[in-house]
């Protein structure tokens, strides 16, 4: 079967997830785990609250890792995907997977980029929206007609054919809410996050991010992965550099299924990981699809 593997990005986090892998997958959620980051997911899965596994220090290492375990279970099953997705965070699970990246290198950078990424937006007065809309181009031409207007938002998320993710002060955040039509757009919903991720706000955590990641091997993938920046296959000589770019530039992740549905053609779509955004997004995207969670 010709299968599309896509993995969760931060948000999709709830305490106690993956419980129930700490017994098969104990070398990699518990050995590897620890002896990697210095810290205990064993004690944060049967143990933390849903406030603490909120925090990105916290949940990008945890979702990267279950999701990594569910998606070995799910090769077990049905074999290798012919392609790998992730949405931001979720590319390193993808990656991984492939084979491309280790699981303990990715769980080094995953770890740097969050707190990186966290001390990046403290202060900023910024934050992100999902913006809803029945007419996508429209949309995404009053979001640049604002900004040559000198209004200081920007689009951190191209989703699916009926959502964008924009990020910018909470001031501009809060009046676009108000006044969704200024985006010709149905909604604008704000969300509970630290800052305007995926934008220029966050340009310096990349140094600390490149630094680790110029010291990682990479190697051939079991199988193809299209990246979130360009939504086109990741090559081995520009992975590092398309993964710290990805800190501050737009999730192309409409323009991955898009191209995966044009030029792989694949059967199903599986969502692994905690809860089920990436199947949403294909399903208003390409709804003709097989898709799985």
């Amino acid at each position: 079967m010709s299968w599309v593997a896509m993995f969760p990005g931060q948000g999709s986090q709830q305490a106690g997830m993956g419980k129930e892998l700490l017994d098969r997958y104990s070398n990699f959620l518990i050995d590897d785990f620890e002896e990697t980051l210095g810290w205990s997911l064993q004690e944060v899965i049967l143990n933390s609250n849903q406030e603490e596994v909120r925090k990105t220090n916290i949940a990008q290492p945890y979702i990267f890792a279950i999701s990594y375990c569910y998606g070995l279970e799910v090769i077990e099953k049905i074999g290798l995907p012919k392609v790998g997705i992730g949405h931001s965070l979720g590319e390193y699970t993808a990656l991984a997977l492939s084979g491309m990246l280790s699981y303990k290198d990715a769980l080094k950078i995953i770890s740097i980029r969050g707190k990186a990424m966290q001390e990046a937006v403290e202060g900023s007065d910024t934050t992100l929206a999902a913006v809803l809309t029945s007419d996508l181009e429209e949309t995404i031409k009053s979001v640049e007609g604002l900004i040559e207007q000198g209004i200081d938002i920007n689009i951190s998320n191209y989703n699916d054919a009926s959502q964008i993710v924009i990020g910018g002060s909470h001031e501009d955040i809060n009046y676009l809410k108000s006044n969704p039509k200024d985006l010709d757009a149905k909604r604008v919903i704000p969300l509970d996050v630290a800052g305007a991720f995926h934008s220029p706000v966050v340009s310096s955590a990349k140094k600390e991010v490149e630094k680790v990641i110029e010291q990682i091997e990479l190697k051939e993938g079991q199988f193809s992965v299209y990246m979130n920046i360009d939504a086109k296959i990741a090559e081995l000589s520009t992975i590092k550099e398309r993964l710290v770019n990805q800190i501050d530039n737009s999730v192309m992740f409409y323009n991955q299924i898009l191209n995966i549905e044009k030029f792989e053609q694949p059967e199903t779509w599986y969502h692994i990981g905690p809860g089920n955004v990436t199947a949403g997004m294909v399903k208003k995207s390409i709804s003709s699809k097989s898709v799985k969670v």
